[in-house]
């Protein structure tokens, strides 16, 4: 058993120095902020008083840089919190409200890009797109008084709850997410990075708790700082 053991760690150490060597294979960690939001379709049959706002947002995480001359293939695992101003459902008990507030919605996000490097002194350009999924984890819905109508039971009476996930009649949203994305940056020799990145959803996340929308997709356009060792 220690035999195979250190077999694997000799052959890790080896694979890493001969990364380090070649370049051939890089890895890094990053994080960001981000203006994020929760594009939603209304049903047919309702007319919100207030239209749906972008939230505040976050992200970090790791990724790999699989380099091919100026091409690097870069998967990555990146936590992923979202924030959206909307509408919500709120029951007591035979009767449905409308109720606003801000939905947070965490994901665990695998992107993959291909890049294409564009080098200059010191350091290099980069732009690339390509594919993500992504997995709910949690959610949070809170409430928001209603500055006009402040004593609106609708709105100050309801708590806080937690999102449900899932494909019954009382889900939120599905857990599932997946869409593109789209990177662009500026990498120093020393390994220090920044650029933008934009997520587009393509799948419809709202769950089968349609009483106010059809429809919803996640969207969010961040600035990162990261470093590639």
């Amino acid at each position: 058993m220690k035999l195979p053991l250190t077999l694997s760690f000799l052959l890790l150490l080896a694979c890493l120095k001969l990364s380090a060597q070649t370049k051939a294979i890089q890895f890094g960690i990053k994080a960001g902020i981000a203006t994020t939001s929760l594009s939603r379709t209304p049903g047919t049959d309702i007319k919100l008083d207030k239209a749906d706002k972008s939230g505040f947002g976050y992200f970090a995480g790791a990724f790999a840089s699989f380099n091919f001359n100026r091409f690097s293939l870069q998967p990555a695992i990146i936590f992923n919190a979202l924030s959206s101003q909307s509408s919500q459902n709120a029951i007591s008990g035979d009767i449905i409200y409308r109720t606003y507030g801000k939905w947070r919605l965490y994901y665990l996000q695998v992107p993959v890009n291909l890049i294409y490097n564009i080098p200059v002194q010191g350091g290099g350009f980069y732009v690339g797109a390509g594919p993500y999924i992504a997995n709910a984890l949690s959610g949070r819905f809170t409430p928001a008084v209603d500055p006009v109508l402040p004593n609106a039971s609708s709105l100050a009476a309801s708590p806080p709850f937690n999102a449900k996930f899932g494909n019954d009649d009382f889900s939120n949203f599905k857990r599932f997410d997946y869409g593109a994305n789209a990177v662009a940056g500026f990498a120093l020799n020393s390994g220090f990075m920044i650029n933008a990145v934009y997520n587009l959803g393509i799948a419809n996340i709202q769950g089968n708790d349609r009483y106010i929308y059809e429809s919803t997709k996640t969207r969010s356009l961040g600035i990162a700082l990261g470093y590639k060792f």
